[in-house]
């Protein structure tokens, strides 16, 4: 729930105990001083709110690329498998890696690197649904987990990034590794440790993706 309304919310709730305590005073001047001082209560009851908010951004979102970071991801990567046991439906999971980003740093510079982590990032949202997720798994490796998703659109959505990768990262390419669950898994650590092995064989032979197979 957002923090904003929780804040105003509270604020609320102290002044109508406030209220219940003391009665609400009888003198008009008093009352409207009263009204004033609930709507400066709610205001700063949802400053604060805002304020949290920030907070819980900046833990669960990578501040360079804005995705969410590792340990949030997998936070979401667990509790989609279990809705996915629960109800019986795939997930699939996408390990990228930039290739030759190294040498792309090297000879532009980390500001440059800087800027083409964030495109890619940006060009891995606009390439996913709305409920899927984006994350930052370190340096220049990112994972996409495509809930109730079969393993064959995922290699799509895979196929999709690396194409426009190809026409819009200055040369570099990604590599993919691509694994589902039940059918490659049986847990959320095991898709994890799938896709990531196939990221890294994919990986030696570059702008390659590479699935799990029964």
């Amino acid at each position: 729930m957002d923090s904003r309304w929780i804040g105003m919310g509270a604020s609320f709730l102290m002044i109508f105990i406030w209220l219940n305590v003391y009665g609400f005073p009888q003198e008009e001047t008093v009352s409207v001083q009263v009204m004033i001082a609930a709507i400066i209560q709610a205001g700063v009851g949802y400053m604060l709110g805002t304020y949290v908010n920030k907070l819980r951004r900046m833990a669960y979102h990578d501040s360079l690329t804005g995705v969410l970071v590792n340990r949030r991801f997998i936070d979401k990567l667990e509790h989609e498998v279990r809705l996915a046991n629960r109800n019986h439906y795939p997930v699939t999971l996408l390990f990228i890696d930039l290739d030759n980003f190294k040498e792309f740093n090297d000879r532009y510079g980390h500001i440059k690197g800087d800027q083409l982590l964030c495109q890619f990032a940006k060009l891995l949202q606009v390439n996913v649904r709305r409920h899927d997720v984006v994350g930052r798994w370190g340096g220049e490796e990112f994972v996409v987990l495509l809930p109730q998703t079969e393993t064959s659109v995922g290699l799509g959505v895979g196929e999709r990034i690396q194409k426009q990768a190809r026409s819009l990262l200055s040369g570099v390419t990604v590599s993919i590794g691509v694994a589902s669950y039940p059918l490659h898994a049986s847990s959320a650590n095991e898709l994890t440790e799938k896709a990531d092995t196939l990221m890294y064989e994919a990986k030696k032979k570059k702008d390659c993706m590479m699935a799990a197979t029964n």
